[in-house]
């Protein structure tokens, strides 16, 4: 299994949310953030800069082309993660800080497989969908005009 750097990138940022997460539930204050909504606020924050580190970068070069299914899925958790983020800012509600930690966590995971997907046939030497993040027409694929 090899990750691209934007890969790895994010799971770092998603690890430290997950880590203040965890922190704030034992009771430890971290860098003065001691409230669900200041949590929140840097969850979000870290899981936006992963999502457009290792996912919104690779839309031009084959995200659309995902299956349906998990576009749906992602979308789906994706608007999840915002109405708790945004119900976590609005009321501090300490159930949806887990809910979208968690989001945020199963975001990653998803987005981080298939990114494995799309690369493991690559590293055999294989034939595979265009890596995320790269131009199809500098690697000799034309776009077909339909």
């Amino acid at each position: 299994m090899r990750l691209s750097w934007r890969d790895v990138l994010a799971t770092v940022l998603v690890l430290a949310a997950a880590a203040l997460y965890l922190l704030w539930l034992d009771g430890t204050e971290v860098l003065g953030m001691s409230s669900a909504r200041s949590i929140g606020i840097a969850v979000m924050v870290l899981g936006f800069v992963a999502s457009v580190t290792a996912v919104v970068y690779g839309v031009g070069a084959g995200l659309l082309d995902a299956p349906k299914l998990y576009l749906a899925l992602t979308s789906l958790l994706g608007l999840g993660a915002l109405v708790a983020g945004v119900w976590v800012l609005t009321v501090e509600n300490e159930a949806m800080l887990g809910a979208l930690v968690a989001a945020t966590a199963i975001l990653w995971l998803m987005s981080t497989i298939r990114h494995v997907r799309i690369a493991e046939p690559r590293a055999k030497g294989q034939p595979g969908p265009p890596a995320l993040g790269h131009d199809m027409e500098a690697h000799g694929a034309r776009k077909e005009v339909r």
